[in-house]
Parts: C-alpha cells; structure tokens; sequence
C-alpha cells in the first residue's frame, strides 16, 4: 500500500506541540512499519532526521509559494496517486485520495475566535469544515475535541477515532541544568503565547498570591515563542518584570532543564486540545496544577491539581496549596509517574497506523 504524508509541520525548526506530534509519529511509524511505501511531502529541504528514516520511507521536496497543501499537494496527489493520505494536522488538500486520513488537535477558534487573526480564523474554519466533510478517517487527539467535532460540524462519532499524543521516554529530563542564571526557586508557564493560554490570568493570580504570601520566594518563569495577538500579553510581562522572567522560545534540551528544575507548572489555558506540557511534567517529577475544562481533565487525570480558569482566586489558592505542601506536591509527582504510563508515541503510531491501514483496504 501507498502512503502518503503532509510532513511539513515535522519540518518545522521551532516546533511546539503540533510539529513535535508530527515528527514523533513518522518516526515511530518506521519503527513498526516495514512493508508499506510512504511518501514524505515537504515544501522546504528536510531536517536531518528525515535521511535517516528506512528504505520504505521516501521524502519529496515540493517548494511552492502559497497554499502549498490545498494546490500543490493536490497536484501531486492527481500526478501521483497514493493509496492513503495522511494530514497530520487538519488541512486537506482540494485534490485527495477517497481514502484520506486527517487529525484535527483542537478547535480553539470556536471557543475564542478574538484569539486569532481575522484570515486565520476564517481559514481554520474552511479547512477544518472541509477536512471532516471529505476526509474517511478523522483522528481527535482527545474525547473532548471529538465531541467538539460532534457538537459544531454534525460528524457521525464512529467516524472519528480518539487517538492519544504520547511521549517520548527516551527525552533525558532527569538530572539536566539550565544554563540561564535564575536564582530564585520559581513556577513555570510552558506554551505559545497566545490570549486562549491565560497568561495574563496567571500573572495576576500569582502577584496576589506573591503580595498575600511574602515568604514565598518563587518567580513565574515564562517559556514559548509569541502566536496570535501576543502585544497585550508582552506587555503585561514587562509591567510585572519583578515577579515574571520571560525567556521567549528555548531549544528542546533546555526546555527540559528549565522543567526540571521548576517547583511547578501551571496551565491555565481557557481551552487545550491536548497538553503535551502535562506529560513532559510528569516525566520531570514536577507537580501540576491546570485548568478543570477541556481536555486537560482527561489528560492529567488525578495526576493534577485543577482550577476555573475564570477564577483568579482558585489559580492563586491551587499554586500556594502545592508550593506550601509538600506531602500534597509529592503525591502528584507519583501520580504524574503513574499517569505517564498511559501515553507513549509506539502506542500512538499503533493505533494511527491501524487507523491508515484500515482505512485503504476498506
């Protein structure tokens, strides 16, 4: 069988949770699969990794200036048909093979369209409406985007199958020290920085509890690259510099030294599709307090410490209540180590992969 793959994303050289799902899941899909052909579509020469991938993998650089899935892809795919395709992330080129497969990671611009870009939000719309209407498999990344699917596109459920991120166990997080000079002990925010994240919720949460709690020495630390409408939230960081660092994007290596050596992390998104921060938490023996809505319930289980996002005094009273308790912050270590069992990226390819499977030879 002839597999194609929208692998762009995974070519991606800053990449947060969508690129990293990418990446993860081509390369586990060939370790577990030797005998059908992929195809690796790209608009711009491949990482290194892609040169490393097996014979039954092959990559094809297609550059081109704009709409590179909905035109160029779908030329390819008329010039050179394959028997599956797979979009790793929601849009569907206007030329696809009947048996198309496409994973869509959350639906934010239904929840908060302010968030995003007028173009952006309309576009998302039209490709996320044409994707699930012309796509025969739609992967979720979690329960709660595929009842958002359900709710706002009338999708038949049986259509949509609930696949899990995971994660890496071989990302060395023990014992790593970050080379930035941050002395003070400090909490952590890990994510895009976006008005959907609630950063600026948190900074407020956390200056209250800072003002309340004097003996609490602890910065806010603050990794992830600027996303949509980010100038308000830049500039609530620098009006609250005494108590925030902002450290902008930072590599992956020092990604996971900045988490380990955090006495917390806090995601106070309104809305997440997944959380890939939850598990790398986990994986770091940091303890984790996160908002109770979306899929960030189902993801960190009991593994977490929740709060109403909405709710400033819940954020301040979830951080303190960990910070000053040590019994309650080691029990959510080894819950976070228990949780962590459940998800990894050979089980996620496994299941994907049953999913491209079935799918052309249905």
């Amino acid at each position: 069988m002839k597999i194609g793959i929208e692998a762009e994303r995974a070519n991606t050289p800053q990449k947060t949770g969508v690129e990293h799902y990418a990446k993860q899941l081509i390369l586990h899909l060939a370790e577990i699969d030797h005998e059908n052909e992929y195809t690796l579509y790209l608009r711009t020469p491949p990482e290194a990794w892609f040169l490393s991938l097996p014979k039954n993998f092959k990559v094809k650089v297609m550059p081109f200036p704009i709409f590179w899935t909905q035109l160029r892809v779908s030329l390819e795919i008329l010039l050179n048909p394959v028997d599956v395709l797979f979009i790793p992330a929601s849009a569907l080129p206007i030329i696809h093979p009947k048996k198309s497969v496409v994973t869509i990671h959350d639906m934010g611009w239904r929840y908060f369209p302010e968030s995003f870009t007028w173009f952006m939000r309309n576009f998302l719309e039209w490709s996320t409406g044409f994707a699930v209407r012309h796509a025969s498999s739609i992967i979720a990344v979690s329960e709660s985007t595929k009842k958002d699917l359900v709710k706002f596109y009338g999708v038949d459920g049986k259509k949509v199958i609930v696949v899990h991120h995971g994660f890496d166990e071989n990302v060395k997080i023990k014992n790593q020290k970050s080379k930035l000079e941050i002395r003070e002990p400090y909490i952590l925010f890990l994510s895009t920085i976006q008005p959907r994240k609630n950063l600026e919720g948190l900074i407020e949460a956390f200056r209250e509890l800072k003002h309340e709690n004097p003996e609490i020495e602890h910065k806010l630390v603050v990794v992830g690259k600027p996303g949509w409408k980010f100038e308000g939230i830049l500039k609530k960081i620098e009006e609250n510099r005494d108590i925030v660092v902002y450290l902008n994007h930072v590599s992956e290596e020092e990604k996971y030294a900045i988490l380990n050596q955090a006495s917390l992390l806090v995601l106070p998104s309104f809305y997440e599709g997944f959380g890939m921060q939850l598990l790398e938490s986990f994986a770091a023996g940091v303890p984790v307090v996160t908002s109770k809505v979306s899929s960030m319930p189902e993801v960190a289980g009991e593994a977490a410490v929740y709060f109403d996002p909405h709710n400033r005094s819940e954020i301040k009273n979830a951080i303190k209540n960990v910070l000053l308790d040590k019994s309650l912050s080691d029990s959510l270590k080894q819950k976070g180590r228990e949780r962590l069992k459940e998800f990894s990226w050979d089980k996620c390819a496994r299941e994907t992969y049953e999913v491209l499977t079935k799918t052309g030879h249905y």
